[in-house]
């Protein structure tokens, strides 16, 4: 089956219509869009870790006696 692209007006072949719709993969694979998951913030922030001992440490200043979930077991 030829299909026309409705974004660049290309020519590509396929066997059926894609879900897509009458979209070419090269149009296609521009809209996708991949982000960071929690925010650039996390991505370029403190570790995991770092955060957990942090808030034991500001846990430990106001007298709580907190713990991480990892040390019950």
């Amino acid at each position: 089956m030829d299909i026309q692209c409705e974004s660049c007006q290309k020519n590509f072949i396929a066997d059926e219509m894609p879900r897509r719709g009458a979209v070419c993969f090269s149009c296609h694979v521009k809209s996708v869009r991949l982000g960071f998951t929690y925010g650039k913030q996390d991505f370029h922030g403190p570790t995991v870790r770092e955060r957990q001992r942090k808030q034991v440490e500001d846990a430990a200043i106001h007298g709580i006696n907190a713990e991480p979930v990892t040390n019950w077991m």
